[in-house]
């Protein structure tokens, strides 16, 4: 039976993952002098979704790191990252404290879920790759921290998604088995943390997901949701069908 939601952050419950890949593409545009362009990180930007900060900021090093070592001459690839980290969280910061942009990419039918299961008397969870600073910002703007009987972020965890330790904890915290808690995540990164740790996973797909989840063929396709409006008949079904 299940008696805990577990969601993930961003592009689960708010589209923030576009917001992160745009201050991303824009910082290495910028740091690079325009020899990366933005269009060139966003279309290589879904295989980083749902890993920590670090490992984002690693892959996207790896992968251009020949412009941005000609560019940042003189520096490390340790420095070269922290300049990355530095540029694009002055970018972010600057949308997440615009409330019309952060609201526009709000995810209505996934926070209507989660509405509807702490008011039907779910444990409701957050659970995210998100550092705590940004993550408060968020929750607040969508109103729903006294929805939420636990925050996790990526400061309570050594190992980020994939490694189910943050998924772990929940449960520990909880006091309730695996079987018992239900996982939205929309990235492969944190559906395979999900499944790692013995939980039930609904994927809730979007644009920088889709085509990876797909491919990854690590959930059946009854727990793939493409279209957002299905997901809480979906989930209910399988509530009750789990009984």
């Amino acid at each position: 039976m299940i008696r805990a939601i577990i969601f993930d952050l961003d592009g689960t419950l708010v589209h923030t993952e576009i917001l992160k890949a745009e201050s991303y593409a824009q910082a290495i545009q910028i740091l690079t002098k325009g020899s990366v362009s933005q269009k060139m990180v966003l279309d290589s930007f879904g295989k980083y979704v749902g890993l920590s900060r670090a490992g984002v900021v690693n892959g996207l090093f790896e992968e251009y790191k020949k412009p941005l070592s000609e560019h940042l001459d003189g520096l490390d690839s340790e420095a070269v990252q922290e300049r990355i980290i530095t540029s694009r969280l002055a970018i972010y910061h600057q949308m997440l404290n615009d409330k019309t942009l952060l609201s526009s990419h709000f995810c209505q039918y996934n926070l209507e879920l989660l509405r509807s299961v702490h008011k039907d008397n779910f444990k409701t969870v957050v659970a995210t790759m998100s550092h705590r600073f940004e993550a408060d910002m968020v929750i607040e703007a969508m109103g729903i921290r006294g929805k939420l009987d636990i925050i996790l972020t990526s400061i309570d965890i050594v190992q980020g998604k994939p490694h189910p330790e943050i998924y772990l904890k929940v449960k520990e915290m909880l006091k309730m088995e695996p079987e018992e808690c239900l996982v939205i995540e929309d990235s492969l990164h944190g559906i395979k943390a999900g499944l790692a740790a013995g939980m039930n996973v609904f994927a809730v797909t979007n644009p920088l997901t889709r085509s990876e989840v797909h491919a990854a063929n690590v959930l059946a396709p009854s727990f793939i949701i493409d279209e957002p409006k299905e997901l809480i008949h979906r989930v209910y079904h399988f509530i009750e069908e789990s009984r």
